[in-house]
């Protein structure tokens, strides 16, 4: 056990979990980071020594010099290695879209929260990549619709409907409906800065900032959370993962901002809805270690 981190390096039970024998990698470093830049060659510099066919996310040549690249979402590899933070984690799930492709986190950045490996121990964790000593875990992702927006990435954390950055300062109205077996019921109003729709990944993050609860990131739940509500009565939620929750802003409220994952994707307007549902397809991340995911709350998150 390595103090501080709570990483368990000689399971015996992790140890024997076995996984895909990997060939091949794509590396996306975050890109404003000379350090997770120059993690990133190392670990292309090893995989390629360990006989894996090694590449660079394309958008990184601007910065370091490697041979070859590939094109993260169109180019297709056995395994993405993340070098960076939660955004470059989720910026980089975002761009995968419907791909099955696993990803490994390697921690470089500010609090790293997603992240599963430490920066000095990438060898151990390419070993036991390329030895098939690894769990992929499958965490449950969100899905937003709205008129007149084709193609929004699904979501790891959240969903989050909130005031428009014109209207600072004044209050948007919301109704949230909750459609379940054709059966609709609405469940919050909202008189306040808006309303986030969250994963149980997700809970640890901005809904929890908010005063959601936290979920232990394999269940497969969807959380409701008002944002700075006015009423004491707009209380957070828990709701089934077969849920469909429909997002309205009423007429009488002003415009809205739709995010996802803390990217804005749209503008709504009163009297337009958002409907948010568990995505077709989960995010999946490779585990090399056990760490128990209130630990981590605790040490990174406090």
């Amino acid at each position: 056990m390595v103090a501080g981190l709570g990483l368990n390096y000689n399971s015996s039970s992790w140890g024997k979990r076995r996984g895909t024998r990997t060939q091949s990698i794509g590396v996306v470093p975050k890109l404003d980071s000379r350090e997770a830049l120059a993690l990133a060659v190392r670990i292309l510099e090893y995989a390629e020594g360990r006989g894996l066919k090694a590449y660079l996310d394309s958008r990184a040549l601007k910065y370091v010099e490697w041979s070859p690249v590939f094109n993260l979402g169109r180019d297709s590899v056995d395994v993405v290695i993340v070098v960076g933070g939660d955004g470059t984690i989720l910026r980089t799930l975002h761009l995968l879209g419907d791909s099955d492709t696993p990803i490994v986190t390697i921690r470089y950045g500010k609090r790293g929260f997603l992240a599963d490996v430490p920066p000095y121990d990438y060898a151990i964790a390419l070993d036991r990549l390329i030895e098939g000593r690894y769990v992929v875990h499958e965490y449950m992702r969100l899905e937003a619709r709205c008129r007149g927006v084709e193609k929004i990435p699904y979501a790891l954390n959240e969903v989050s409907v909130v005031t428009s950055s014109k209207a600072r300062g004044k209050v948007c109205r919301l109704r949230v409906l909750r459609y379940q077996e054709g059966q609709a019921e609405r469940v919050l109003s909202v008189v306040g800065d808006g309303v986030i729709v969250a994963t149980p990944v997700g809970s640890a993050a901005y809904s929890l900032a908010a005063g959601g609860p936290l979920v232990d990131p394999l269940m497969r739940v969807i959380l409701v959370t008002p944002l700075a509500p006015i009423s004491l009565c707009s209380r957070p939620l828990v709701l089934p993962e077969t849920s469909t929750v429909l997002v309205e802003v009423s007429r009488d409220s002003h415009e809205v901002e739709l995010y996802v994952d803390g990217v804005m994707v749209a503008l709504r307007e009163p009297g337009d809805s958002v409907e948010v549902l568990r995505a077709p397809k989960p995010a999946r991340v490779i585990r090399f270690f056990h760490e128990d995911f209130f630990s981590r709350v605790l040490e990174r998150c406090l």
